[in-house]
């Protein structure tokens, strides 16, 4: 940035950029859309109705479209028009989810499920139906099934694979009862990322209380007792479960024996 003299008092010399008729034409329809002028589902006007009431060609408004197509705000369909779509930042957050990814992620995205996953729990235990937490113990059964499964074949790959998927999907069922659709697209972002948290605590912890000739954890595993949490309305216990969850600190049975 340059600085220049006038009237002897200095000045910076900014470059002004100017704004493409594609960024207005595509700035207006996503305002109107966020605004409620659509909704999702709707039909939008077709390229020469929004070319006729911007005063511009349609080239112009064709790149608009393409651009929010592109951002997940609408479909176009063929031989039927472009439609909102329930928007989602998905999309966006996937393609991006491979530059946090490394062996030296594993204390980040512990920190990150502590923020996200605690406060998610704490939500749902203000917010969540009847119907969810019924879907939830369905989750946690089927959890609870599969670990013991993996116990029993700790150098099973795809035994493995399984309860890290049933352990995933606890948590995701948990997150969405938040009901913040912000929150569920950052975690559906770096889940990856979490199935791999996932994947080396719980073999490291089975591997831990299978060399110490103990059974699987039961029902005093942190699944279980989150679930507790939850369906008793228990803030006050859920901090630590968590810590213990996530292998913030020891939890008895599963990283320090009596």
């Amino acid at each position: 940035m340059e600085t220049e003299i006038f009237g002897g008092v200095p000045h910076r010399k900014m470059k002004i950029s100017r704004v493409s008729i594609v960024d207005q034409v595509c700035a207006s329809i996503k305002q109107d859309i966020a605004d409620g002028i659509w909704k999702t589902g709707d039909k939008i006007p077709s390229e020469a109705e929004f070319a006729d009431t911007f005063g511009v060609n349609r080239l112009s408004v064709r790149m608009a479209l393409q651009k929010l197509s592109t951002l997940g705000i609408i479909e176009t369909r063929v031989g039927e028009g472009s439609f909102v779509r329930d928007f989602s930042l998905r999309p966006v957050l996937s393609e991006i989810s491979v530059f946090y990814e490394g062996t030296d992620r594993y204390r980040d995205v512990q920190q990150l499920r502590n923020l996200l996953e605690y406060e998610c729990m704490c939500l749902a235990i203000r917010s969540a139906t009847d119907a969810e937490k019924e879907e939830l113990h369905d989750a946690l059964m089927h959890y609870n099934s599969l670990a013991t499964d993996y116990n029993k074949n700790l150098d099973d790959p795809t035994a493995l694979e399984r309860v890290v998927d049933a352990d995933f999907n606890f948590h995701y069922k948990v997150v969405k009862m938040s009901h913040n659709r912000l929150y569920k697209d950052v975690y559906f972002m770096v889940q990856q990322l979490i199935r791999s948290h996932i994947t080396q605590l719980l073999s490291t912890r089975a591997h831990r209380r299978a060399e110490a000739g103990l059974p699987p954890m039961g029902e005093n595993d942190t699944h279980n007792k989150i679930y507790s949490c939850i369906i008793n309305s228990d803030i006050a216990a859920l901090r630590q479960v968590t810590d213990e969850m996530l292998g913030i600190i020891p939890a008895k049975g599963m990283d320090i024996f009596d």
